[in-house]
């Protein structure tokens, strides 16, 4: 059977075979453990290990280890290999890789424009299982318990080989991010993300490194689960390959390169050039076969491919890595590998050339560095790795009975924690001949014991039973990647600084847009210290500030209070649903404590109130009239500065008469107030009734939350009605002797009165048009302000000259009762107005010091003309916006700052009050070491800052000063 034809039918069984469990690709959605991190994977060999029985995955996994091998690995493979761990360069044929690569990835990729092929569309990600001359792919399995959230920028750090430098030739690389769960009944990837860039090789260099960036993966890695990422060379036409198109004939071609390669072959005395022409041979051999019918256009790819950009990775020096933003949790385990200069690390050796050491009966000694802080080391799960080769000629020929012991100790510092003995038992004569292959694992019994931060972990190796004339000698190799001798230990956290309670404001951890969680916590110490908070970000949706204490020292066995904000720097609507999940990490360098925490900006942290403004509690009412009852409603919630509310007015009559209100007030935003006409209830007086008076109640409803009321009374008083019922008789009496009541029935002396009121109308028109016409016209659109405690209340108001003479006018604007919280100006107070033309003026009403959150005044406005007492009025309303104080202590300063007992000494500092009202009388106290030294009160208006200076004297020891600020 040809290739190709063998190849279409393993691809159609496996996907018949798979095509009936479809269903299988829908997995139920999961919350992961957020992680913080990175982890990064390094590409390794993929042709050499293609083949390895050891490799379980269907994918080469990647490593969670940087390489440690000299010579480098490329992909598309080049037919010579360079080796550089020689001194001077060496070149070699790479014929296993070069055949592998072609014989596994040239005939799908011919294969490819097939339709038997051509599954992509059906199954997205399969293409992955089938090789591809230009791309790599490799995988990651996770194996943990829970649920990881990957969610960040993956950064693959490439390097690339390219001859081509011209911009027209530049190759791309297609790198994406693919999910697989091989356990599943349907086991296809699944595409997270991917991008394609531009290569841009470097001047001067042919093996250049390259950064690209897989922005926002959002994913999450479930266990079982595995990570695939493939890097895919997408080269351009180069000349050669078109020329090749163009002017080639494939046939002809071949035959040349058999000839070249049977001359190659048979230089005899070149065994470099033989492998050469072999190879050739084989190539050509392919195609003539007929098992790929290669066309021009296969070969100049071909071609191409070979003169385009290669991934080169596997190496100590180009160890191309993949980053995912997310840190598997795992156990604390550490490898410190032994060096020749007596330490050891977790560098793992990079070097062929082993060190070598004799042992004896003085231990060897390597030192560790310190911990980041003290750590528990379990000696029980403490292990030494070491290669050991030894000659025991008196063993060997029954001289002695007794074995080689090879002792290892573990100190703290120069304090012994273990020892462990293991007596070597080779005794062949061939065993002294030849270097260990495998490690010799000592292992170590004994508790728990703490390693101080400031400690040193030392490993000791020694020799019991040696002799001196070299018939027994013991030798460690050791500080080479052969010969890897290293100390396996595993530390946990200690329980030195623990966080005995957190306490939270407010309790749900629920605010709304621009305010702060506050995370107050109680943290114990079991030795002096100084205790670092941060936080470890876990999950979060929104704009956040989060803002941590200063390190704070503790002493033993003590206890400190710190305090963590979480703050939402977005104070819109939009910020709801926002929400940050972390973790908040006290550490020194003593121990580590962990807490959760959770913030969320929600519209259940909103505290809906309404206020019902501008009213008056008694309204005067005629029988039969309709009277519209009119008032001011305040939203006074709290929440997104852009958060509106609406409202439903309700009225009822104590006598049920008929109220009209108005049904609904719409889009009220917070600490607004609707305009003076918005709110309003029509009250009918019936015009009949006997009664002289009735309370209406009018409660106004928040629809937001429909709980939230507001309520008000109002006395309606009606007004008597004899006189206004005797004059209706008078008409009625008058209309029947006139026979209007014949004409118009009982509305005769409607009809009457309307007559009479028709004509006195006239009367009082003319009359009016002569002595009632208005010295001047005042309009004010704006009547009511509501202002800051620091603003100004500037009412626009404009007067206008009714006649065709030019008049001079006053105007006056004084409050009713004179208040020391008000101050009135008008700009200006006199005017000249030409006739029948406008002039603006301004009414200024400005709050001191004096004036409270909420207060308001009503400012009556009288203009006049000149030397004349007829004025005209109206009246003007100021509110105060309900405000706050907010102070803060800050540039606190000692002098001197180094004192003695007895000595004056003068603390300063500034408390500035960056609220919106004044604070008042407040106390600032000042304790030293934890006694109140004095006290003093100030007032600090909006904005300001107060400096203030306190004398004390020293006390002998610490002087622990601490000022505290109360209302």
């Amino acid at each position: 059977m040809k290739a190709h034809k063998a190849l279409r039918t393993i691809v159609l069984i496996v996907i018949l075979s798979i095509g009936t469990i479809t269903p299988a690709l829908i997995s139920p959605q999961v919350r992961a453990q957020s992680s913080t991190g990175q982890t990064t994977l390094y590409f390794v060999e993929a042709l050499g290990l293609l083949y390895d029985e050891n490799i379980s995955e269907f994918f080469i996994p990647l490593s969670l280890t940087a390489p440690t091998k000299q010579n480098d690995s490329e992909y598309p493979p080049s037919l010579f290999i360079k080796n550089t761990s020689k001194l001077f360069l060496k070149y070699s044929l790479n014929i296993d890789q070069w055949f592998t690569w072609f014989g596994t990835t040239w005939l799908l990729y011919f294969l490819q424009d097939s339709p038997e092929f051509n599954f992509s569309e059906l199954f997205p990600g399969l293409e992955l299982f089938f090789p591809h001359p230009f791309r790599i792919v490799e995988g990651y399995t996770y194996y943990g318990n829970d649920s990881v959230d990957i969610n960040g920028d993956c950064i693959f750090n490439l390097y690339f080989n390219s001859d081509v430098t011209l911009e027209k030739f530049r190759d791309q690389v297609k790198v994406e991010l693919y999910s697989v769960n091989f356990e599943s009944d349907l086991p296809i990837p699944k595409r997270i993300t991917n991008t394609t860039v531009e290569l841009t090789p470097r001047l001067g260099s042919d093996i250049y490194k390259q950064q690209i960036i897989l922005p926002n993966v959002n994913y999450v890695l479930r266990p079982g689960y595995s990570l695939l990422f493939s890097v895919e060379i997408v080269p351009t036409n180069k000349t050669l390959s078109n020329l090749i198109t163009k002017y080639i004939d494939v046939n002809k071609f071949l035959e040349r390169w058999e000839q070249r390669a049977n001359f190659l072959e048979n230089r005899s005395n070149l065994n470099k050039l033989q492998e050469l022409g072999t190879a050739l041979k084989e190539i050509v051999s392919i195609f003539e076969e007929g098992l790929i019918n290669i066309t021009s256009e296969d070969f100049a790819a071909v071609v191409n491919a070979i003169r385009s950009t290669s991934l080169i990775y596997d190496s100590i020096n180009h160890p191309s890595s993949v980053s995912i933003p997310a840190k598997i949790s795992e156990e604390d385990i550490r490898i410190y590998y032994l060096h020749s200069d007596e330490t050891m690390d977790e560098k793992p050796p990079t070097t062929g050339n082993q060190s070598e050491s004799k042992l004896g009966t003085t231990p060897l000694l390597w030192t560790a560095p310190t911990f980041e802080r003290n750590k528990i080391l379990q000696v029980k799960n403490t292990f030494v790795d070491l290669y050991l080769s030894h000659r025991d000629l008196l063993r060997i020929f029954n001289l002695l009975r007794g074995r080689i012991t090879v002792t290892v100790t573990l100190y703290d510092d120069n304090t012994t924690i273990a020892t462990s003995e293991m007596q070597l038992t080779r005794t062949k004569i061939i065993d002294i001949l030849t270097k260990p292959k495998t490690p010799i694992t000592f292992s170590f019994n004994g508790s728990d014991i703490e390693i101080i931060y400031t400690h040193n972990l030392r490993l000791g190796v020694s020799l019991q039973n040696g002799t001196k004339l070299g018939l027994r000698w013991v030798k460690l190799f050791y500080d080479s990647y052969q010969y890897p001798s290293a100390l396996r230990v595993k530390v946990q956290e200690t329980q030195n600084i623990k966080i005995t309670d957190i306490t939270s404001i407010p309790e749900n951890n629920e605010i709304i847009p621009g305010e702060t969680v506050q995370y107050q916590l109680n943290v114990t110490s079991n030795n002096a210290d100084v205790i670092y908070v941060e936080i470890i970000e876990r999950e979060k949706l929104g704009d956040w500030e989060i803002i941590v204490p200063e390190p704070t020292t503790v002493s033993a066995n003590s206890k400190t209070t710190l305090l963590v904000s979480i703050k939402s720097k977005n104070n819109l609507k939009e910020a709801y649903g926002s929400f940050i999940d972390f973790i908040i990490v006290a550490k020194g360098n003593t121990g580590i404590a962990r807490v959760g925490g959770f913030a969320e900006i929600s519209t259940n942290a909103i505290t809906y109130d309404v206020k019902i403004l501008g009213y008056s509690t008694t309204i005067n009412v005629s029988k039969g009239e309709n009277r519209t009852f009119y008032f001011i409603i305040k939203n006074n919630n709290t929440g997104a500065i852009d958060d509106v509310d609406s409202y439903t007015i309700a009225a009822t009559s104590q006598n049920h008469w008929r109220l009209i209100p108005r049904e609904n007030i719409r889009n009220v935003g917070i600490g607004q107030s609707t305009a003076p006409n918005d709110a309003r209830v029509v009250i009918q007086v019936p015009k009949n009734t006997t009664l002289s008076s009735d309370t209406i109640t009018i409660t106004v409803a928040s629809v937001a939350n429909p709980s939230t009321t507001a309520t008000i009374t109002v006395t309606v008083s009606v007004i008597p009605g004899n006189f206004l019922e005797g004059l209706y008789n008078l008409f009625d009496d008058v209309a029947q002797n006139l026979g209007l009541n014949e004409i118009f029935g009982s509305y005769g002396a409607i009809v009457l009165a309307s007559i009479l009121l028709v004509m006195i109308l006239f009367f009082f028109i003319i009359l009016a048009l002569v002595l009632t016409i208005k010295p001047v016209h005042l309009i004010c659109t704006d009547r009511i302000k509501e202002i800051e405690p620091t603003e100004k209340a500037i009412f626009e108001l404009t007067l206008r000259n009714p006649s065709k003479k030019t008049q001079s006018y006053e105007i006056h604007a004084v409050q009713p009762k004179p208040s020391s919280k008000w101050i009135t100006t008008v700009n200006p107070a006199t005017v000249v107005i030409e006739g029948k033309a406008s002039m603006p003026v301004q009414i200024i009403v400005t709050s001191t010091d004096k004036a409270a959150s909420k207060d308001w005044t009503q400012v009556p406005v009288h203009v006049k003309k000149t030397g004349r007492k007829k004025t005209e009025s109206l009246t003007l309303l100021t509110m105060i916006k309900e405000g706050k104080t907010l102070l803060q202590i800050h540039n606190v300063s000692h002098w001197p700052t180094v004192f003695s007992p007895g000595e004056k000494v003068i603390t300063s500092f500034s408390i500035s009050n960056i609220g919106t009202i004044t604070a008042r009388n407040m106390k600032v106290f000042f304790y030293l070491n934890g006694k109140q030294k004095t006290m003093i009160k100030v007032t600090i208006p909006a904005g300001n800052i107060a400096d203030i200076q306190i004398p004390w004297i020293a006390e002998k020891g610490k002087n622990k000063v601490r000022i505290r600020v109360k209302e």
